[in-house]
């Protein structure tokens, strides 16, 4: 396995797949904490982005089936 605490993986038409290590990690240096904590906060950031679209996405979805209601007369 990687020594990378992200990993993402994707093909063109094709889902994406985030992976998170969560085994333990080398002791990180004070000087590079606040990198780290900054790094994985906009990794976070990220997927509430990719979420956000994907919620955005259903929504016009479900609408534009709203939009293409028509009646039909029964005999």
């Amino acid at each position: 396995m990687s020594d990378r605490i992200f990993e993402v993986e994707h093909k063109p038409g094709e889902e994406v797949v985030i992976r998170i290590r969560t085994a333990e990690f080398p002791p990180i240096p004070p000087q590079a904490r606040s990198h780290f904590w900054a790094a994985q906060k906009e990794g976070l950031l990220t997927l509430r982005s990719l979420i956000d679209v994907a919620i955005e996405r259903m929504d016009k979805a479900e609408s534009s089936k709203e939009k293409k209601r028509e009646r039909v007369n029964v005999e």
